[in-house]
C-alpha cells in the first residue's frame, strides 16, 4: 500500500524524525536477536519498509516506541523463518551431492569477530535467552534506565527491574560456568 504525500503529512507524528529518534536502540533489539551483523542491517530496513507501510500506525507519539519495538520482533521473526527455509533447502541440495562445500580461510574481519566472540562475556551472553540479551544490551550499551526500557518496550518498569535482575543472574551464571 502507498500513501500518498498529503496523507503522510496530515499524520501527527513526523515519521522520518520518529525513526531518527528509534533507529539506533532498534538495531541494538536486533542485533541481540540476529548472529548477523548484516542481516540484523537487512531486518532494520524491512522495519523500516515495514511501518511505513503499515495503515494502522499509532497516533499518540508516545505509543510509536513500543509499536516500533513489536513492528521489529515481527521482521526479526520473518527473518528466522526465512533463514530457516533457506538453511532446510540448501542442507537437503547439499545431501543430495548437487553441490559441495568449500573451505576458505575467514577474511580478516570474519577473523576478528570470531575472536571476539570467544571471549567470556560474548560466550555468556550467548548463551543468555534473546529477552535477556536484548534487555542487557539495551541497559548496557546504549545507557538506558528503566523508565526508558518500561516505555520503549511497553513494560512496566516493575517488570523491567525483575527481568534486569533476572537477566544480570542469568548472565553471572553462564559467565562462571563456561560449558
Amino acid at each position: 500500500m502507498r500513501f500518498s504525500a498529503q496523507e503522510l503529512a496530515d499524520s501527527p507524528i513526523d515519521w522520518g524524525k520518529a525513526w531518527e529518534e528509534h533507529r539506533r536502540w532498534l538495531a541494538t533489539v536486533i542485533r541481540s536477536r540476529l548472529a548477523d551483523r548484516e542481516a540484523a542491517e537487512d531486518v532494520l530496513q524491512e522495519v523500516a519498509v515495514a511501518a511505513i507501510g503499515q495503515r494502522s500506525r499509532p497516533t499518540d507519539p508516545a505509543k510509536v516506541a513500543p509499536w516500533l519495538y513489536r513492528v521489529a520482533l515481527r521482521q526479526v521473526v520473518n527473518h528466522h523463518r526465512a533463514t530457516g527455509r533457506q538453511r532446510r533447502l540448501h542442507d537437503g541440495v547439499a545431501q543430495s551431492g548437487q553441490i559441495r562445500n568449500t573451505a576458505r580461510d575467514p577474511e580478516p574481519g570474519e577473523w576478528l569477530m570470531h575472536q571476539e566472540a570467544t571471549t567470556s562475556l560474548s560466550e555468556g551472553l550467548s548463551r543468555v535467552n534473546p529477552l535477556d540479551r536484548q534487555l542487557l544490551l539495551l541497559k548496557y550499551t546504549e545507557g538506558w534506565g528503566y523508565q526508558q526500557l518500561s516505555e520503549y518496550l511497553g513494560i512496566s518498569m516493575k517488570t523491567v527491574e525483575y527481568r534486569l535482575l533476572k537477566a544480570r543472574r542469568a548472565l553471572r551464571a553462564a559467565v562462571q560456568d563456561p560449558q
